[in-house]
């Protein structure tokens, strides 16, 4: 979890637009201001999944394909890595678990959905299925434990006063968001596509991503939803 509050992020976007501050606004309320920067900490995992990384310890399911929700990972949207075994108990690390490619596990060991052992070797991830995995061989014990590394959903903070729950080196990104956002909602006027489609890409700049111009699509138009 970040330190930064969220109102500290929403005053330096309303500060930028010449916008009153400390909940005093008008044209972009406070209310709309901390729904974008909780939408935004969404946007920036759905773009780069590593920003909110978790390590967990869940019991694996019987078989090789392991789903995040049969895990108990409801707020995990993608797995990250599969890095060790584990025992029952969660407390000692046993063998590590290395990738590999379905076709590599395909040509080795045709038959490897119906192989079992005390401990999985290899996992591989399809990105059409970003919400399970497999694990070869499938873990004997139903007491078996792996090391997982997922991407989750950010919780809300609780209020606009509260931190963000990403870590402050998001704040940059987050605040560009607020801005994509503020003009996507004045879309009609007179260079706001424009000014969206600036802090749009500045917003995916400051996540390492090459921007895309927005400018005559439907991104800014489903924001102004968003913010209306």
């Amino acid at each position: 979890m970040g330190t930064l509050t969220c109102q500290s992020i929403a005053d330096k976007a309303w500060t930028k637009v010449n916008e009153a501050t400390g909940g005093s606004a008008v044209r972009w309320p406070t209310a709309e201001a901390f729904g974008w920067i909780c939408d935004g900490q969404r946007e920036i995992v759905n773009q780069l999944p590593r920003s909110y990384a978790v390590r967990s310890t869940p019991t694996v399911v019987a078989g090789t394909r392991q789903t995040l929700t049969g895990l108990g990972l409801t707020s995990a949207i993608q797995v990250l890595d599969v890095v060790a075994n584990y025992n029952a108990a969660g407390t000692v690390r046993g063998r590590a678990i290395t990738k590999r490619n379905r076709a590599e596990i395909d040509d080795q060991v045709p038959t490897w959905h119906s192989a079992t052992a005390s401990e999985a070797v290899h996992w591989y991830f399809d990105d059409q299925d970003p919400k399970a995995f497999y694990i070869y061989p499938a873990i004997l014990s139903a007491a078996g434990k792996l090391e997982i590394i997922t991407a989750d959903s950010p919780a809300d903070p609780a209020s606009i006063a509260a931190a963000i729950t990403l870590d402050d080196t998001y704040a940059n990104a987050l605040q560009f968001f607020v801005l994509f956002s503020f003009y996507s909602k004045d879309a009609t006027y007179t260079k706001s596509p424009q000014a969206a489609a600036t802090y749009w890409n500045l917003f995916q700049g400051s996540l390492g991503i090459r921007g895309q111009n927005i400018a005559g699509s439907d991104k800014a138009g489903d924001m102004k939803a968003v913010g209306a």
